[in-house]
């Protein structure tokens, strides 16, 4: 299971889901008018809490966000 945190303004949102990009699809189905609001993503796939991966950065975050949502990063 992969957990994503998006972080955005003055919120955050968790989804857990199996893949990158069935997260990206439940957050789009969920609080797509929040897109442009991505300030950064948390990428958390291991039991280990230690291990992750964070995008930060508006711009940076809404360009790897949207290059899951069109299926180059998976």
């Amino acid at each position: 299971m992969i957990t994503m945190t998006f972080v955005l303004k003055n919120r955050e949102k968790t989804i857990t889901n199996t893949s990158m990009e069935d997260c990206v699809k439940a957050f789009v189905s969920e609080y797509e008018e929040a897109e442009n609001e991505i300030e950064s993503i948390r990428l958390d796939q291991s039991d280990d809490p230690n291990e992750y991966f964070i995008i930060s950065g508006k711009k940076s975050a809404k360009q790897w966000y949207d290059s899951i949502k069109k299926g180059v990063i998976k």
